[in-house]
């Protein structure tokens, strides 16, 4: 996996290389593309080279560019438990009067959870999206098979309390593979001991 990190105001974003360009994981702030620009310049990234955009979940710091993108060639791959998300980000910037490039209900790319594999099959990355609504109904996590989960804003486990019961079933289903390390969209990598299992996170 050939991995680049960039890091807009505490907020981190993953790009993969893959068969059809670069895949980011989240999408930046609103109206900080020159920013978001010059970020990348200095990781010697051009913005052109970013063909595939899958969004963690749908709040400002991780979709505010989806649309910016989308306007230079950019796919949105949009999970089905992401239907609607865009658009009420859209009306939540528009309420609070945050500009924003408004997030267009048109050329995306529609992706059920059961075809995830064998659509990052196709790019090159082994792989999967799954659900993990801990952090809105709309949240997903990338897992790649060589143990790297990215985890957007998902609480970490051990800040996780008996009553959030939907992050507790979003780490099951997380550790329902063989996670080596977690990328979160705030905060450093975890890497996971040896023999680590839920139960002692």
């Amino acid at each position: 996996m050939n991995l680049v990190t960039l890091v807009q105001h505490s907020t981190q974003y993953y790009l993969f290389d893959t068969q059809q360009g670069k895949l980011m994981f989240d999408c930046g702030w609103p109206g900080e593309l020159a920013h978001f620009k010059e970020i990348a310049r200095r990781a010697g990234i051009k913005l052109s080279e970013i063909k595939l955009i899958l969004c963690s979940h749908y709040h400002m710091d991780h979709a505010g560019l989806v649309q910016d993108f989308k306007n230079m060639g950019a796919t949105l791959i949009l999970m089905e438990s992401q239907i609607g998300a865009p658009q009420t980000l859209n009306e939540y910037m528009l309420k609070k009067n945050i500009p924003m490039t408004p997030i267009k209900d048109e050329d995306h790319v529609l992706l059920k959870f059961s075809e995830s594999r064998a659509w990052l099959a196709k790019l090159g990355l082994a792989g999967e999206i799954i659900s993990t609504p801990g952090h809105g109904a709309d949240h997903v996590t990338l897992i790649l098979d060589d143990g790297s989960a990215f985890t957007g804003d998902l609480p970490p486990r051990f800040l996780v309390t008996e009553d959030q019961t939907d992050a507790i079933e979003a780490w099951n289903r997380i550790h329902e593979h063989p996670i080596a390390r977690i990328y979160p969209s705030h905060g450093p990598r975890h890497e996971m001991y040896p023999n680590y299992n839920q139960e002692s996170a």
